[in-house]
């Protein structure tokens, strides 16, 4: 095994800068979009899985559905569509002593959200362009760039001769985007787990510990369907929906209120509430000019690790059930909290894991900087 230094790393980094890129162009170029329940992620893995044979790693290519007895873990999101090539790709570089020497993951997603709207004003966005030191595309952040980083880290260290004491693991893995996760549960229910993992979604160059969860789900307003005819008056759910979009706001400063989280100690590190979707319609069925039955309003709320979902359904409800009795007009009206997708659990390594500290160690010396370890928040 040679032995690696900073300055040698640094150098062949350097020599192989523009290669870095033009490789991260040809993933970014890949529309790898997830568009739930559906996806195209297919031509993208198999370009990673022939990047990872020609390096010599030994690769596995799997749906997350043929692992066994996925669809039984409670973690497992149902409505998910899997055909058309949606695989994860594993890849293992051995290391020389696996039963003694700690081993490592590098994990990321290959799936992107969609490119709309439509606002693209630099390049389109799945042409990538560099300008004034940036690479412009879709999933150049998120998170294709990181998985770039992880190949090439491996690459170069690789084509430098070096050679782990424990196995190196590499996953590219499907359908995160729009609360997923099944792809990653795939890979751990699978056997490829590591004594520590290395996520390289972006974090600003912090070194993040932790990660917020997030509760979804939709609120329904629920009114008086028909027309007013003769003076009479029905409760449109549709005139409600603004004071429920209040009422949410005075939720999120309540919500951040009651909680808090040593790694989550920034100004700006709140917990967020986002309203994403209005719908009055019900998918389906003919909708008559009129009082609709029901208004849809689809939010997400993100919690701290260590929230529970009987925790928060509990203060969520009560929430809703105090502003129902109170206000002079939502008291006329009923709704309903529908959670929809998964809670997605949030997740904290501790300040003293040794990993951690190795991880922060290794920051130091090559940055030459002191590191900030942080919660990461979206």
């Amino acid at each position: 095994m040679k032995i690696m230094t900073i300055e040698k790393l640094r150098k062949e980094i350097k020599k192989q800068e523009k290669d870095i890129v033009k490789w991260l162009k040809k993933l970014v170029s890949y529309a790898s979009e997830n568009r739930y329940p559906i996806g195209n992620e297919g031509p993208a893995q198999k370009f990673i899985e022939q990047e990872c044979l020609n390096l010599g790693l030994k690769t596995d290519v799997f749906l997350p559905e043929e692992v066994q007895c996925i669809k039984k873990d409670p973690s497992w999101l149902e409505g998910r569509d899997y055909s058309g090539h949606r695989k994860n790709v594993v890849a293992v570089w051995n290391g020389e002593n696996p039963d003694s020497a700690k081993s490592l993951l590098l994990s990321g997603h290959v799936d992107v959200a969609p490119f709309e709207p439509d606002n693209w004003k630099i390049c389109r966005p799945y042409e990538p362009i560099e300008l004034n030191g940036r690479l412009y595309g879709r999933g150049t952040v998120d998170m294709k760039g990181g998985m770039a980083a992880q190949f090439w880290a491996i690459k170069i260290l690789k084509e430098l001769g070096f050679s782990p004491g424990g196995n190196v693991l590499f996953e590219s893995v499907v359908d995160e985007e729009f609360a997923g996760g099944n792809g990653t549960l795939a890979s751990r229910l699978k056997g490829y787990n590591a004594d520590m993992a290395i996520l390289s979604e972006p974090t600003n160059m912090n070194i993040c510990n932790a990660s917020l969860g997030a509760f979804l789900g939709e609120f329904i307003l629920k009114g008086e369907p028909g027309m007013p005819f003769l003076g009479n008056v029905i409760s449109n759910p549709i005139e409600g929906i603004p004071r429920v979009i209040d009422y949410f706001k005075k939720w999120e400063r309540y919500w951040d209120s009651i909680n808090s989280h040593a790694q989550f100690n920034k100004e700006n590190a709140t917990l967020k509430l986002l309203l994403w979707d209005i719908d009055s319609k019900i998918s389906g069925k003919f909708a008559q000019m009129g009082s609709p039955p029901g208004v849809k309003t689809s939010w997400v709320v993100w919690s701290y690790p260590g929230t529970t979902e009987e925790y928060f359904y509990n203060e969520f409800r009560g929430f809703w059930q105090r502003v129902f009795k109170d206000d002079d007009v939502l008291k006329f009206f009923k709704f309903e909290i529908k959670p929809s997708f998964h809670y997605i659990r949030p997740w904290e390594t501790k300040l003293e894991s040794p990993g951690l500290k190795r991880f922060s160690d290794i920051y130091r010396c090559y940055l030459k900087i002191e590191p900030e370890v942080t919660g990461a928040n979206i």
